[in-house]
């Protein structure tokens, strides 16, 4: 059917996602008269439109008190849509605007089976940056990308995917297991991971987990920069513009923006470690 044809028909395509929104936005469920007075529509007509939102399962009217409410019918085809949503299709403008605002390259990161892939990345034109390449695997202890996936997943798939003894790339890299899970607790506290120096010298980068609809961390945006250029106590800076990014894009893929801190709070410049 057309949206003519349904104007044509009492406009039964319009108005009843009129009738869904509005009760969707309801923090109560609501009668034919609130609604009709809510909407500007007739009564007759809306009774009748609600009877076949019910029929199709959209809503469900209690039988005491007459009054309707949307039903899980919604979250499920919701839910359905959001699995389907690409990652890097839904962070590629928030990426090209972390971008404009830092100024630093700016990558991100996809969880797989065996950990995370990079499948995006962004570089300021005319400057010095670090340069990630797409579809490399980042080392998990060594780097921002890294630690902010393994601060997330569950224990048995961390246990999977570290191999010890760590390889040092160089004298910051964590060399067990012991200094990597403070690191982690940490990152779980302030919201994001800070690579300083830990895989490539002369290089600091800061990542940032992003969330999917059930709450499980489904990757990661990240910016890095060379240490001439931003100093540790200015990561706090970048920091916070990667938060933003990351709830933007955590909103996008239906996630729990809750999750995020609004805010980046002071990093501490830690000892070097093991």
């Amino acid at each position: 059917m057309s949206t003519d044809e349904a104007r044509g028909r009492g406009g039964t395509l319009e108005s009843g996602l009129d009738i869904i929104e509005a009760l969707v936005e309801r923090t109560t469920p609501a009668g034919v008269t609130e609604l009709s007075a809510a909407l500007g529509m007739d009564k007759g007509n809306l009774h009748r439109l609600l009877k076949v939102l019910e029929a199709r399962g959209w809503v469900i009217q209690d039988p005491e008190t007459r009054r309707y409410t949307p039903t899980a019918h919604i979250i499920g085809l919701a839910g359905a849509l959001l699995r389907k949503l690409d990652l890097r299709n839904a962070a590629e403008g928030v990426c090209a605007r972390l971008l404009e605002r830092t100024g630093e390259s700016i990558h991100l990161s996809v969880v797989t089976s065996t950990g995370p892939v990079y499948v995006l990345q962004r570089r300021p034109p005319f400057r010095v940056s670090i340069a990630t390449e797409v579809g490399a695997r980042p080392p998990l202890h060594a780097t921002a990308t890294g630690k902010s996936i393994l601060a997330y997943i569950d224990d048995q798939r961390r246990s999977e995917w570290l191999t010890a003894p760590f390889e040092k790339f160089t004298y910051r890299t964590h060399g067990d297991l012991a200094s990597l899970e403070r690191d982690l607790a940490e990152i779980r506290t302030r919201g994001f991971a800070i690579d300083d120096e830990e895989f490539n010298p002369g290089a600091r980068c800061v990542a940032v987990p992003i969330f999917g609809l059930e709450g499980e961390v489904i990757g990661c945006v990240g910016i890095s920069t060379p240490t001439q250029r931003v100093s540790f106590g200015d990561m706090t800076k970048l920091a916070d513009a990667c938060l933003s990014a990351a709830r933007e894009i955590t909103q996008n893929m239906g996630g729990p923006v809750d999750r995020h801190p609004e805010a980046a709070s002071w990093i501490e410049a830690g000892p070097t470690q093991g």
